[in-house]
């Protein structure tokens, strides 16, 4: 018998984890940079950010799972070669052979045909020998580095002038750094060398004088390389004697060039359209004050192992609500459901109490056509309806996703009607009795008896209009309208235009928030689900 009962148990949890596992994989992905849903290496769970305390640095997570044959071997054989190379100084030269090993063999998997790799020991090291040419070395060393690098800084107007205030070829000697970094300038860019090992902070500062008047300044966009260390940068501009900080902080996640856009509160912030900036707040007086005068100061704080995990958890999510109107769809979204869920009870309701307690004439004739309905396909009507809608005016507008739950639901009012000739005539005959009329009898008598039943409506018709996509995407066109399922698909189309960042994690992230009312309507709503369809089934 304990074997039975371990056995279904065992059964009933392996299903329910086979049944979870899209719901996990959506949350894992969720949590992901882009790099980590497109690598070749597929996890379920996000990667560890790591936040270095020096800057730069080789990753050393980049190939250490690289796999194939005679692996130690000839990584042993490359390692031997690569330690002559000659190395930046900022790099631990006893550590970079061995990280460049590994990422060369990686290469050479792909170039050296497969029949190579079979020779003898001294075959093979001639051909690895061969094959390794400086710039493969280099190229390698360039893809394990890490290091934070700044480009331009420009400034926009309201009337679109534009001035690079900061030019890549030139950005280390206009920056003046305070704290533990400092500057070094490339052909085109300038990397930032920094050490929190003894400090959380260093800035990056500098007065600037702009072509327009400072008054019309709109925003303010910084070209930066991270180096993935998940370190916090802030940004404080002052002009005209205030100081604006940035609201939160940009993470350096990734190692790809990345634009941070800062502007103050503006009609844009009302706007459909996708929004890549970061706001900045009123944080008191300046003493900058010049009529083309601004200073604005970078800083850089170091973030901890917890700050960098909740850092990497939250990014998707608040990229996600920044880039589409999140909180303008959910209430559209809300506002559907809660007339659909009004017009749907209260007109199914009352149609079953016609059709299961009223005698009339042509009853059962009107039943099977009721339910003859439900056999036509939904594509059929599709063309007509809409046809409909447009002529009375409807198109674009958010009625006919809502008004036709006011003409009852078949499946809705047979259920209803089943529920309803199970209950005794002996109550409707006393409330007769007692003076009661049919509308009276149906309000105070059966509601109260249709409520599991109701309940079990009330989730489909949630479900239905929750999750409804094709209502909104052929009735509306006006973005404003959009409710949260139809919103998502915009933003998916929207993710894909050229300059955006968004990308699959973040469209993960949506999605399991538009998920979470639907598990919470399962997992509190359930016990009503299961009431409503087995009291339906009862006979007297």
């Amino acid at each position: 018998m304990k074997v039975r009962r371990v056995l279904i148990y065992f059964t009933l949890a392996l299903g329910s984890l086979v049944f979870a596992w899209p719901f996990i994989w959506m949350a894992g992905t969720s949590f992901k940079l882009e790099r980590e849903v497109l690598s070749n290496r597929s996890r379920v769970f996000p990667q560890r950010p790591i936040p270095r305390a020096k800057s730069p640095y080789l990753d050393d997570r980049l190939f250490s799972q690289v796999t194939g044959p005679r692996r130690d071997e000839a990584i042993a054989i490359i390692e031997e070669q690569v330690r002559s190379h000659v190395w930046l100084s900022a790099i631990d030269n006893a550590v970079a052979p061995q990280q460049a090993a590994r990422g060369i063999y990686e290469r050479l998997l792909g170039s050296i045909p497969y029949e190579r790799w079979s020779e003898s020991s001294e075959q093979l090291r001639a051909t690895l020998v061969a094959a390794m040419t400086p710039d493969l070395i280099d190229s390698v060393f360039g893809e394990l580095r890490r290091v934070f690098a700044i480009g331009q800084l420009r400034a926009r107007s309201t009337e679109l002038q534009e001035d690079q205030l900061v030019s890549a070829s030139d950005a280390a000697t206009k920056w003046s750094v305070a704290g533990p970094g400092t500057l070094s300038q490339k052909a085109d860019r300038a990397e930032f060398s920094y050490d929190f090992s003894s400090a959380n902070k260093v800035t990056l500062s500098q007065t600037f004088a702009t072509s327009f008047p400072i008054e019309h300044l709109r925003r303010l966009q910084f070209y930066f390389q991270p180096d993935d260390t998940w370190h916090a940068l802030r940004v404080t501009v002052e002009k005209l004697g205030q100081r604006f900080v940035s609201e939160r902080a940009v993470y350096l996640a990734d190692h790809t060039w990345q634009v941070a856009t800062w502007q103050e509160r503006s009609a844009d912030d009302l706007l459909t359209k996708i929004k890549t900036w970061t706001l900045l707040k009123d944080a008191g007086r300046s003493a900058v004050r010049g009529p083309n005068e601004v200073r604005i100061t970078l800083e850089l704080y170091r973030t901890n192992v917890l700050g960098a995990w909740l850092a990497k958890i939250w990014r998707n999510y608040r990229l996600t609500l920044d880039y589409i109107p999140f909180w303008r769809y959910v209430r559209t979204g809300l506002f559907l459901v809660i007339l659909n869920l009004i017009g749907t009870l209260f007109s199914c309701s009352l149609a079953a109490y016609a059709f299961a307690r009223l005698h009339w004439p042509g009853r059962s004739i009107c039943f099977a056509a009721l339910l003859g309905t439900m056999m036509i396909p939904a594509q059929v009507t599709l063309i007509p309806q809409f046809l409909i809608m447009q002529k009375v005016g409807w198109y674009n507008t958010l009625k006919p996703l809502w008004v036709m739950s006011f003409f009852g639901s078949a499946f809705s009012i047979f259920l209803l009607r089943q529920f309803l000739k199970g209950i005794p005539r002996d109550l409707e005959d006393a409330a007769r009795l007692d003076g009661c009329g049919f509308l009276r009898i149906y309000w105070h008598i059966m509601l109260p008896l249709l409520r599991p039943t109701l309940a079990v409506i009330a989730i489909f018709t949630f479900l239905a209009t929750w999750n409804d996509f094709m209502g909104p995407l052929i009735y509306l066109s006006d973005q404003r309208l959009y409710p949260l399922s139809f919103g998502l698909y915009a933003f998916q189309i929207q993710s894909l235009q050229p300059g955006t960042s968004a990308g699959i994690g973040m469209l993960m992230a949506g999605s399991l928030l538009m998920m979470l009312p639907v598990i919470a309507i399962f997992f509190f709503a359930q016990r009503y689900f299961l009431q409503g369809v087995t009291l339906t089934g009862m006979k007297g």
